[in-house]
């Protein structure tokens, strides 16, 4: 039976974010290996901790949940009923291993007092001392320990969490990410913001293998790929058709910016939006079998009939097929957006741009849009936001000639999580601008922040005068020049 937790599940069990875990680790103050905590050290660095109350974690969950819009996903949360059955399974077989190990023990204090009175009668040891230490192991074995209560909290809450997910972690990485509930591993991947390679991502084109390291898998979809006999005796799975059934340990490709193809899909239009007096929002829907792979931060090129352009993206891979465009009214682009219906089609090729999150990086995060230039830095955000990593994260975002618009996620999470910070800027005046700007100088810690800015090309050029004023390497700072 199993004594330690990952990360992921234990953050939510004492109810800090994983960030401060993983800073307790790299200070000393919590003893984990490959992600894992032993119970024993989660009551010694723990002592306060419940492990009971879900009720300030469910708020948080719910705050981020309604800010992503991923509310009446419920069901991805129920494992399948093949996923639970054998998640039970293996709890029982834990139960079954814990009973007898704990049957052979209860054995084996009986064989000690029965030898230690027969070298007693054998002159072997002193009658004495064999009757003091039968009588201090009887006492031993008849107290509670004093943490015994908060153990089998631990224990109760961990067991009980390992029924609903399962921890994914990718070997030769720093990468780990939950599997809950009834997600494929390509869909627990995507929602934590891995850049996982896949295609059709419906068992078809077989562009998603991994290899197993360790744990096993169940299947929840069929597949017309076919993996060769070689394949199967290596353990290399489908993320898009099979699911963890527990922890476990995959080799998988996590292609980079500059490594993903790219791709010409014909999406469909869900809706268009209106944002605020000067955006438009154009939301896409790309076919189940020919999704569009891409990173947080990156562009696609729009056809609109014969009017073609890039755009940055406005959404997460995490979204799955949902892609969220924002258009500068006036340009040929928007006007035409706003022409379209819903089910209508249009071309979407890409991704383009390196514009995208350092994933090894554990610094602070401070992202600075002004304008449009919103829409690279909200993906970014989400992306962030999915991963877990950074110590904080903070959102400046100067309205610009466009106005603030969708300020209810940055609000929302700013409500949620202590660890984010949103700094609005909405008077579009040159003068007030600057001076916003300017604050940025005086920003804590600003040296030691990865800093990713997208804006206008001259705001752009402020900025980044101002960050190296204030001692910010240039291999910290990011940026997308964004028009309109």
């Amino acid at each position: 039976m199993s004594g330690a937790i990952p990360l992921c599940r234990l953050a939510k069990i004492v109810g800090q974010p994983r960030t401060d875990l993983q800073r307790m680790v790299q200070s000393g103050e919590l003893a984990a290996s490959d992600g894992q905590v032993e119970f024993a050290e989660v009551l010694r660095a723990f002592p306060e901790a419940r492990f009971a109350d879900e009720t300030e974690i469910a708020r948080v969950e719910g705050i981020k949940e309604i800010a992503l819009g991923k509310r009446g996903r419920d069901r991805e949360r129920l494992p399948d009923p093949a996923i639970l059955s054998r998640r039970l399974d293996a709890l029982g077989q834990d139960f079954a291993r814990l009973e007898a190990a704990l049957r052979h023990q209860t054995q084996v204090h009986g064989w000690l007092g029965d030898r230690l009175g027969a070298l007693a009668e054998e002159g072997r040891l002193p009658p004495e001392t064999a009757r003091e230490i039968r009588s201090w192991l009887a006492r031993e074995l008849a107290e509670t320990p004093e943490d015994s209560e908060r153990w089998q909290r631990l224990v109760a809450r961990e067991r009980t969490m390992r029924l609903f997910s399962a921890q994914v972690r990718v070997q030769s990485k720093d990468i780990a990410f939950e599997a809950q509930g009834n997600e494929t591993l390509l869909e627990a991947g995507l929602r934590a913001g891995l850049s996982f390679a896949y295609g059709c991502s419906n068992g078809g084109c077989g562009e998603c293998k991994a290899r197993l390291v360790s744990g096993e898998v169940v299947k929840l979809r069929p597949h017309d790929y076919r993996l060769t006999e070689g394949e199967v005796a290596r353990s290399v799975t489908l993320m898009c058709c099979y699911a963890p059934l527990g922890d476990m340990v995959i080799e998988a490709a996590l292609p980079g910016a500059d490594e993903i193809p790219e791709q010409i899909i014909e999406a469909r239009v869900r809706a268009v939006e209106a944002l605020g007096a000067r955006v438009v929002a154009l939301h896409l829907l790309t076919p189940r079998s020919d999704r569009l792979q891409f990173l947080a931060g990156q562009r696609l090129r729009l056809r609109i009939g014969e009017a073609t352009g890039e755009v940055s993206i406005a959404s997460c891979p995490c979204e799955e097929r949902r892609i969220e465009l924002h258009l500068v009214r006036g340009g040929a682009l928007a006007v035409l957006a706003e022409g379209l219906r819903a089910n209508e089609c249009v071309e979407i090729a890409g991704p383009f741009g390196g514009f995208v999150l350092d994933d090894a990086s554990a610094r602070p995060l401070l992202f600075v849009a002004e304008g449009v230039g919103y829409a690279p830095i909200k993906g970014l955000l989400q992306h962030a936001l999915s991963r877990d990593r950074a110590a904080s994260i903070a959102l400046h975002w100067f309205g610009g000639a466009e106005g603030l618009y969708q300020e209810a996620l940055p609000r929302s999470y700013a409500a949620a999580l202590d660890e984010f910070r949103y700094v609005p800027v909405s008077n579009p005046a040159a003068e007030a601008s600057a001076a916003a700007l300017a604050t940025l100088a005086g920003v804590p810690g600003l040296s030691q922040t990865e800093v990713y800015a997208a804006g206008s090309p001259g705001f752009l050029a402020s900025l980044r005068a101002l960050l190296a004023s204030a001692g910010l390497s240039q291999a910290q700072y990011h940026e997308e020049p964004t028009a309109g």
